[in-house]
């Protein structure tokens, strides 16, 4: 069964009462650059002391030394999962899996927001599978536990690698409302995918019931 995970792209008052109001519920918690940079370790600490996992969403894109060290100070607020981009490269890759721990580092390929017009903007002549699918293996193969990516590409990345790696979903949407992913999915098409965890953000964050809400998407989830 894939996990939910919940986006906390919010203010930290409405964040702190979403975490209070689920707790006891099997979620992760992703915080990115809105949370993390405004407010650090209250955040972060905030989720761990409820139980629950920590995605802490980064994206550390750097040369290798400084990806490493990004890894360990990471390290220091107990992250569950951590992201580091694909594109930083084999070495900064290795470096930052021979210092990730316990925490499952997960590599981001190609941002849910961009396709193909973007790499031939840039003269790259790969489609977004294949380069997807190149940073993907890039990532196994250097000690990542998972990769994040579009559900549209899951199921040749799972059938591709032969290694078992987590596929974390974002930018899952449960309604009709266009948001500013352009290779997303629905619910649905993550589920049938394969992904093992699955990003939903303001579906929930923006709902008048988030507890409500939750409950659903995790029965669809239980199947």
């Amino acid at each position: 069964m894939a996990k939910l995970c919940v986006a906390l792209d919010t203010d930290y008052a409405k964040a702190k009462d979403i975490v209070k109001a689920l707790k006891g519920y099997p979620i992760i918690f992703k915080v990115g650059y809105k949370l993390f940079i405004s407010h650090h370790r209250q955040i972060t600490d905030l989720i761990k002391d409820g139980g629950f996992e920590l995605f802490l969403d980064l994206k550390l894109h750097d040369i290798p030394n400084t990806v490493r060290n990004g890894v360990i100070s990471s390290a220091e607020l107990s992250p569950d999962y951590l992201t580091v981009h694909a594109l930083c490269g084999r070495t900064a890759l290795r470096e930052a899996s021979q210092a990730k721990g316990r925490i499952k580092l997960l590599g981001i390929t190609l941002l849910t927001s961009l396709d193909e017009s973007f790499l031939r903007e840039l003269g790259i002549e790969a489609s977004t599978d294949e380069l997807v699918y190149k940073l993907a293996s890039m990532c196994i193969q250097e000690g990542l536990d998972g990769v994040v990516c579009s559900g549209k590409e899951v199921s040749f990345l799972k059938k591709g690698i032969k290694r078992e790696f987590l596929a974390v979903v974002p930018g899952v949407s449960i309604s009709s409302i266009k948001r500013d992913q352009i290779r997303s999915v629905s619910l649905q098409e993550a589920i049938e995918g394969g992904a093992d965890i699955i990003v939903i953000g303001r579906d929930i964050v923006e709902d008048k019931d988030p507890i409500s809400k939750t409950e659903s998407i995790l029965k669809l989830l239980e199947g």
